[in-house]
């Protein structure tokens, strides 16, 4: 119970300051929305690290690192970078188009079609993401207090949705910032106290079998970390979450640099995640793999140190939630409520504001119903990213750099790339799959369409995005 009132104690200072926030600089439902397109640099990378890191790292890389290993823990992790890359080449791009979602830009650059789909695709994949900051959080709360996980999970639920409806992606991107600043520094305390504990690194690493350093782990099975490799890498390249921080940002110029700390960023904070999941493998034997992070803050750290990282797992999993329920509601709303059932119905301000917290609550009820469809959270975060991965960013990469795409091709790789990634987790990844990740067939399979459909169909020039005039 000690654990939960630090836990506590520390959501009690976000919530207030999302309240604070919301109150101050929400005056409008476009403040609600797109941070009113202003946020500064340090508020733009602080959410961008808060809201990547989330469930997939407290609970997923947990589960990765306990059964498998460090060297797919890694890959899991660095995977984020390497698709940053290319993030951070386009990021000015991304803010120079104006637009807050990428099913917007998707209706601008090829055709309504693929606007509409790419809204389907999106929501279906965050919904998923969201689910599992639920699960994640409801997992803290059952080993901190003994209450059954299923309640854990609604109460996270309920305490996730409220934050966001409070102020939408202004609060939600200035408590981020703290968040993100409070789990370094939580961080960087811990890994001292275990490796003192140890007797340094190399203590650890002696302690762990040598098949967890080889890239199949100890499953053996090596397909598994490519199949995390393609889907996380390739979820980073497109995220919306990404896009609409870069289209929050105040300008151009703050929007690549935050994209380019954000790859360091990422590096450092997830190879801290592995170190500190990895003590698990030694020091605590039949635990649930999804818990590992959790366990080694509550049992093999000091009370204090380990209250510490426990709250700042709540911060990232409260944070990471947040930000995916805002950006499916922003996208039901903008991308297909607004233009295709009120349509030119006029609307007050007001009226914005109440429908899109009425999505938020909507699309949180989704989430957690998705729950129940996995038997563990590493099974959602495959399922998200491979949809996401599969069905979004492949068009839009090209939607921003290849001119000959075009929207026969883009609306083909949305369909197969979203249709078979969410057939083969769903019904036949386990049968005629023999486990194999949905993004080794649906991401091969989703640009193929994209650069055959394309190259088969005429090109429409006067859908190219005209970006380079202001690239200065």
């Amino acid at each position: 119970m000690k654990y939960l009132l630090f836990i506590l104690a520390y959501l009690l200072v976000v919530v207030l300051y999302g309240l604070y926030i919301s109150k101050k600089k929400v005056k409008k439902s476009k403040d609600f929305a797109t941070g009113g397109q202003s946020l500064p640099l340090i508020i733009v990378l602080g959410t961008l690290i808060a809201t990547w890191f989330g469930g997939g790292s407290i609970t997923g890389c947990s589960n990765i690192v306990y059964t498998r290993g460090i060297i797919p823990g890694l890959v899991y992790q660095y995977a984020t970078p390497i698709g940053l890359i290319l993030v951070f080449l386009l990021a000015g791009r991304i803010r120079a188009t104006e637009e807050t979602s990428i099913a917007g830009l998707f209706t601008r650059r090829y055709n309504k079609v693929a606007g509409i789909l790419a809204t389907i695709f999106i929501v279906l994949s965050y919904i998923g993401t969201a689910s599992y900051q639920f699960s994640g959080a409801g997992y803290i709360l059952n080993i901190t207090t003994g209450i059954p996980a299923e309640i854990g999970t609604i109460i996270a639920a309920v305490i996730i949705v409220l934050l966001c409806v409070s102020g939408g992606l202004m609060s939600v991107a200035y408590t981020d910032a703290i968040s993100a600043c409070f789990v370094f520094i939580c961080f960087i305390i811990a890994i001292p106290c275990l490796l003192m504990q140890s007797g340094g690194f190399g203590g650890l690493v002696s302690q762990i079998p040598d098949s967890y350093f080889t890239w199949s782990g100890g499953t053996g099975n090596a397909s598994t970390t490519w199949g995390v490799l393609i889907a996380t890498s390739v979820l980073a390249m497109g995220d919306q979450n990404l896009f609409i921080r870069f289209a929050a940002s105040k300008d151009r110029k703050t929007a690549k640099k935050s994209a380019g700390l954000m790859i360091g960023g990422c590096l450092v904070l997830g190879t801290m995640v592995v170190l500190l999941e990895s003590f698990a493998i030694p020091y605590l034997k039949d635990i649930a793999p999804d818990t590992a992070l959790m366990m080694v803050a509550m049992k093999l750290l000091p009370f204090g140190i380990g209250a510490m990282v426990l709250a700042a797992c709540v911060a990232f999993l409260v944070t990471t939630g947040d930000s995916y329920l805002l950006s499916s509601a922003m996208t039901l709303d903008q991308d297909l409520i607004v233009p295709y059932i009120l349509k030119d119905r006029e609307r007050s301000d007001r009226q914005n504001m109440i429908r899109l917290r009425l999505l938020v609550v909507g699309v949180g009820v989704c989430a957690y119903l998705l729950i129940s469809q996995f038997t563990d959270i590493l099974g959602i975060i495959m399922y998200a990213y491979t949809v996401y991965a599969a069905a979004i960013t492949p068009s839009l990469v090209a939607a921003l750099l290849w001119k000959r795409a075009t929207s026969a091709g883009a609306v083909a790789s949305i369909c197969i790339g979203g249709v078979t990634a969410l057939a083969w987790e769903l019904f036949l990844k386990n049968t005629v799959g023999n486990g194999l990740d949905a993004s080794l067939i649906a991401v091969p399979a989703s640009v193929a369409a994209l650069i055959i459909v394309s190259l088969l169909t005429k090109a429409q020039p006067e859908k190219v995005l005209k970006l380079e005039e202001s690239e200065g």
